[in-house]
């Protein structure tokens, strides 16, 4: 049996986030640095940049007219907004190193962009504020399965193919096979990132968002968002998956199941135009080992 620690120290040094994200991270929790740090930060990187006034300027954000430079941007969003677009474009990075031998990358990004947009969705139709951290958590909740898929293939795959028709049981059953189910291997790998506590502790407890302390709320979109995205398998009823939600995730958020068809609506359109809005730019290519492919 294998703990979520142990499983995530075993990848951190292969799943690591560019060294843009870190510089901007220092800058961010530094109590004595300004917005035009962090502005002269990024305005340095032509690539993130470039990225940054894109995600500003797109229809995703909603931000009128056009914004032209980073110092700009800084102004509008706030230093912790960028600090969750920038650790967003990160992410992207990671998952484009996946190894497509052990995984179907495509359909792991659309899984997790899913994820975050209907988090996001859940949060706008609760008057919930800080949208844009919820969405970078939502991005990451389901990245557990990807160390999963990589250290313990076979147990991954046998739990998956266990809950196939039944994926609220999938948890479950990774800790059963494994120790650990995926929301606790990746609260500890957001950890290793030494990411601000609430990712850890959102993602960790998304299954049991009641258990996320002071982070209930993050957790129990992270809740919400996974059944929804649970809600899209062929072989499984939307019906089937929303009765499986947790009631404290619902009164968390000040919502009920009656505005799923609501939120679904929202998010299937904005779908593949925000894949491609967070797609990164170059892949880079994991040294992994040949293995199996696992269904995402």
């Amino acid at each position: 049996m294998r703990s979520a620690q142990d499983l995530a120290s075993a990848n951190i040094k292969l799943l690591t986030l560019p060294a843009i994200y870190s510089a901007v991270k220092r800058i961010v929790d530094d109590p004595a640095s300004s917005a035009m740090e962090l502005a002269r930060l990024i305005s340095n990187d032509p690539a993130m940049t470039a990225r940054l006034l894109k995600l500003v300027n797109s229809a995703f954000w909603g931000f009128g007219g056009r914004i032209e430079s980073v110092s700009r941007s800084v102004t509008l969003l706030g230093m912790i907004q960028v600090h969750d677009l920038v650790l967003a474009n990160s992410v992207g990075s990671v998952f484009a190193g996946l190894d497509p031998a052990r995984v179907d990358v495509a359909k792991f990004w659309r899984g997790s962009v899913f994820r975050a947009l209907a988090a996001t969705e859940l949060a706008r139709q609760s008057g919930l504020a800080d949208t844009g951290r919820v969405f970078t958590q939502g991005l990451l909740s389901d990245i557990g399965h990807m160390i999963l898929y990589q250290e313990v293939p076979a147990l991954a795959a046998r739990a998956s193919e266990s809950a196939r028709g039944r994926p609220w049981e999938l948890a479950r059953l990774e800790r059963e096979l494994i120790g650990c189910d995926f929301a606790q291997v990746g609260g500890a790998l957001a950890d290793a990132w030494n990411l601000p506590r609430s990712f850890g502790a959102a993602i960790a407890n998304q299954n049991d968002p009641e258990r996320a302390g002071s982070h209930t709320l993050e957790a129990a979109l992270l809740h919400l968002a996974g059944k929804l995205a649970e809600s899209r398998s062929p072989d499984c009823s939307v019906t089937d998956c929303v009765a499986r939600i947790a009631p404290f995730a619902w009164g968390s958020i000040g919502l009920d199941a009656d505005r799923v068809p609501e939120i679904l609506a929202a998010v299937e359109p904005n779908l593949s135009a925000t894949i491609e809005l967070f797609r990164p730019p170059n892949a880079r290519v994991l040294p992994l080992r040949p293995q199996q492919r696992l269904r995402a």
